[in-house]
């Protein structure tokens, strides 16, 4: 029987020898595995050093983007409030402005019914008088009105302009003082 046991115990030495053979060969493999991931973690800590330099680069500039959303704000803020002074003082001169035309409006239309040809320019008067009396048509000449000569007319326009100045009612001068304080 001693031979039966040999024999056995040469198919467990060859079964030993298989299976460790079979241990080499996932050794080595195991060994290739575990170099490259060897060589991925060091590519991981560069990627992770990359990462976490990126998000404190973030959170700095996350950090100024707040400051300066803030100064714009404040400015923002500044502006809006002025814009609202300005559009309060705009609203006042319009409301004002607004009742200095009525008033004008008003004025003016009493002296169209007091008297419809005093506010009429002498050349348009006499046209006017001309239109309502066929009479005196034939006596008036055709230059009357006009002026004659750039001296003439530079006369006229100033004597138009003083006059101008001095039928102005008190509500026509207070519509113009505010235009002119609106320049």
């Amino acid at each position: 029987m001693m031979l039966d046991l040999s024999n056995i115990e040469l198919g467990f030495n060859i079964l030993v020898a298989i299976l460790l053979s079979a241990t080499i060969v996932y050794a080595v493999i195991l060994n290739k595995k575990l170099d490259a991931l060897r060589e991925a973690k060091a590519e991981m800590e560069g990627l992770i050093r990359s990462f976490a330099e990126t998000t404190a680069k973030a959170e700095q500039s996350l950090a100024e983007f707040k400051i300066h959303a803030s100064n714009t704000g404040v400015g923002l803020e500044k502006n809006t409030t002025k814009a609202d002074g300005i559009l309060s003082d705009l609203s006042y001169l319009v409301d004002r402005a607004e009742v200095v035309a009525d008033r004008l409006e008003s004025d003016l239309g009493l002296a169209r019914k007091q008297s419809p040809n005093t506010l009429l320019p002498k050349g348009v008067q006499a046209k006017a008088t001309q239109k309502n009396d066929p009479q005196s048509s034939s006596m008036v000449s055709p230059n009357e009105g006009r002026g004659i000569g750039k001296e003439n007319m530079t006369e006229k326009k100033n004597a138009g302009k003083n006059k101008k100045s001095k039928e102005l009612s008190p509500a026509a001068e207070d519509l113009l003082k505010a235009l002119k304080g609106m320049r």
